[in-house]
């Protein structure tokens, strides 16, 4: 399984069953979930704009889903992606404040997803990232406190596709 890390924080509330404890798990992928491996090699994407991305995704169980329907509701979760190079988060702005999508099929302890999220970077060049590591993390809040956090080494390479 890949890294899996849970921070237990606050563990009273907020949960859809308070005796399924906070998890969480990292992956990537647009449109669907994409498993990642520590050391693994991650897309730099260059977008329409002309600026680049990494595509996040998270898994959670045991903390406040929200309203996947509803952007307003305010107990939607925090999502906070960061990719760090050399001390530095290159990723200072991708903050999502909204409801998590119901996991579909099994994937206990999993309950709620947030899947292809546009990890934007602050670089001028894909080149800039080619075949560096990069620390890739997640963490998910919710308005009752409780937090999950994970983080894994990943090896960033330009888009195949990028200009």
């Amino acid at each position: 399984m890949p890294l899996l890390l849970t921070l237990l924080l606050g563990c009273v509330g907020g949960t859809d069953d308070p005796k399924v404890p906070p998890a969480i798990e990292m992956g990537t992928g647009e449109w669907e979930w994409e498993p990642m491996e520590p050391g693994q090699e991650i897309d730099v994407i260059q977008g329409p704009q002309g600026g680049f991305h990494l595509l996040g995704s998270v898994r959670v169980a045991g903390v406040e889903a929200g309203s996947a329907d509803d952007l307003s509701d305010p107990d939607n979760p925090t999502t906070r992606f960061w990719v760090i190079h050399e001390g530095v988060d290159l990723a200072p702005s991708s903050v999502f404040v909204q409801g998590l999508d119901t996991t579909p099929g099994d994937v206990s302890p999993f309950s709620h997803q947030m899947i292809g999220r546009f990890v934007i970077m602050d670089i001028e060049a894909d080149d800039e990232l080619d075949g560096v590591q990069v620390d890739f993390g997640v963490s998910v809040e919710d308005v009752d406190g409780v937090q999950v956090e994970a983080q894994m080494t990943l090896t960033a390479v330009p888009h195949p596709l990028n200009n």
